[in-house]
């Protein structure tokens, strides 16, 4: 369902299902990276 997800949304911007599918994998590690920073940002504090 969620892969599923990714293909619709690549399919709206105009591109390929493959296309989609690395914009959906960017997008996550995007979301990891920000909450790898902000877990850090909490321990300083």
């Amino acid at each position: 369902m969620f892969m599923m997800g990714f293909g619709q949304y690549g399919g709206m911007m105009g591109g390929a299902g493959v296309f989609g599918s690395l914009f959906g994998i960017v997008v996550l590690i995007d979301l990891i990276l920000l909450g790898i920073w902000l877990w850090k940002q909490i321990q300083k504090k």
